[in-house]
């Protein structure tokens, strides 16, 4: 691992929480040199991700830095800087965790939008209901699960031939519900899969 490099006059200059600048020379490259393999091995261990856990290796020790003055000296660097990365990296989890549900809440919202008005939910319900109920079941895996004709076989442990005799036999009963349920309709023919 590369050495952690303290540059004058740089960003962590103008933090809160600066170390003060009578520290020993080379001390923080000490405490990398000794303790990074240890620090890196837990982050990765907690993130469960190489490149997250290089970033909060990084992260760890530029909080060591930053609070290097209120180290204690009875306490071993280990342990307070395993504690540094422990905290750092259930911070990180917790943090990935609330962008995850707001996504997800995202999605949902979208998908609330996006969502057939009732009356044509109802018209695919009268439709499903005209065809035979291995026929319905077929429908829906095809057509709103859009799984392949093979996949659906699979699935249902039935052979392709009859996968594709439930389709037609779908087809055949929507559109006689159709013209039933909408007189004087034309539909055009060759639709089936």
């Amino acid at each position: 691992m590369a050495g952690l490099r303290v540059i004058e006059g740089g960003r962590a200059a103008e933090q809160p929480g600066t170390p003060a600048r009578n520290l020993p020379p080379g001390l923080l490259a000490e405490l990398y040199e000794k303790y990074a393999a240890q620090v890196y091995g837990r982050c990765r261990w907690l993130l469960r991700d190489e490149h997250d856990a290089r970033d909060a290796l990084q992260e760890v020790f530029v909080k060591a830095l930053r609070s290097l003055n209120e180290f204690r000296s009875d306490a071993s660097p280990s342990t307070w800087l395993l504690k540094i990365a422990t905290n750092h990296c259930l911070n990180t989890l917790r943090a990935k965790k609330a962008t995850y549900r707001e996504q997800l809440e995202a999605v949902q919202r979208e998908r609330r939008q996006d969502t057939e008005p009732p009356e044509r939910r109802e018209l695919v319900r009268m439709l499903l209901g005209a065809a035979p109920a291995e026929a319905q079941e077929v429908a829906v895996l095809y057509y709103v699960d859009e799984l392949t004709q093979a996949e659906i076989a699979a699935t249902l442990g039935r052979s392709l031939p009859t996968v594709r005799k439930r389709l037609r036999e779908f087809i055949a009963a929507a559109r006689e519900a159709l013209r039933i349920a909408v007189p004087g309709l034309e539909l055009p023919e060759g639709d089936e899969p």
